[in-house]
């Protein structure tokens, strides 16, 4: 156990009769506020849905997403968010249960859901309830860089946060499975330190590359939706789509036009690209 200060943080487990196994389980970021980020969460949304419209109940999503813009005063579209040009796909529609807001979503707060240390009153459905025998799907998407993303403009996470944070919950017995994908610039470099049994990433960008929106609205004022969250979200979300890792990212590589994804799998590289990813 550790104790920062007068809370003593526990490791949260699965609920008994193994939630857990042999299940999926998706835990999304979005860190960015201020209105002109609207794609950032609507980024985050769009894989929400798709990971609701593929059958993960909401009891098995972590949504973290750092701004409501639905609720925004500069939004003409009142608790609606959308992802196209049209403005008919709104990924705010239905019932969306974001689990962290605000300034609770931190690094410490990602780090402490994915580990399961977290304070021992933390409601279970704001929990990562994965373990050993559990595939587990994390989307960030954000401001970033080399290296690094960012969390609302005050800190940062490294590559080498990531990484240690993943080799931790391996450790753990956290999960079987890994996907990490990553929607920012230079978005393949935020994967370069993890070599971690079991754990793939796939990225919207190279080094030294940036990634770039989809495209915007006039009407919203913004723009809308990152390339590769468009095309992920739009895929994932068929009936019918071949979800393994290798055909998602020939996916992305088809769709993508003005940068180019990255995948990096796990050290069993065939059976990784064959795994699904949600």
């Amino acid at each position: 156990k550790e104790s920062p200060g007068s809370v003593e943080w526990v490791r949260v487990r699965p609920e008994r009769g193994g939630a857990g196994g042999g299940q999926t389980w998706v835990v999304i970021v979005d860190t960015s506020r201020y209105w002109l980020n609207y794609r950032h969460a609507t980024n985050a949304l769009g894989l929400y849905q798709a990971a609701r419209a593929r059958g993960v109940p909401d009891s098995r999503i972590v949504l973290m997403v750092a701004e409501d813009f639905a609720t925004n005063p500069r939004n003409v579209h009142h608790n609606q968010l959308f992802a196209d040009r049209d403005l008919t796909l709104d990924v705010h529609a239905g019932k969306v249960t974001v689990d962290y807001t605000g300034d609770d979503v931190s690094v410490e707060t990602l780090t402490r859901v994915l580990t399961g240390r977290q304070d021992p009153s933390t409601p279970r459905a704001k929990t990562l309830g994965s373990d050993a025998g559990s595939d587990v799907f994390f989307y960030i998407t954000g401001h970033g860089g080399e290296n690094f993303m960012k969390f609302q403009d005050n800190e940062q996470m490294l590559g080498e946060d990531v990484a240690d944070v993943v080799a931790e919950m391996h450790r753990l017995g956290r999960f079987g499975r890994l996907t990490l994908v990553v929607d920012t610039c230079k978005a393949a470099t935020f994967c370069q330190h993890i070599d971690t049994p079991g754990v793939a990433c796939l990225a919207s960008s190279l080094r030294g590359q940036n990634s770039y929106s989809k495209h915007g609205s006039t009407v919203v004022g913004n723009t809308l939706i990152d390339e590769m969250s468009h095309a992920l979200m739009t895929y994932l979300s068929k009936r019918n789509a071949d979800t393994s890792l290798g055909a998602v990212f020939r996916e992305m590589q088809r769709r993508q036009v003005l940068s180019t994804p990255f995948l990096q799998t796990a050290e069993n590289g065939t059976q990784s690209a064959k795994a699904a990813l949600l």
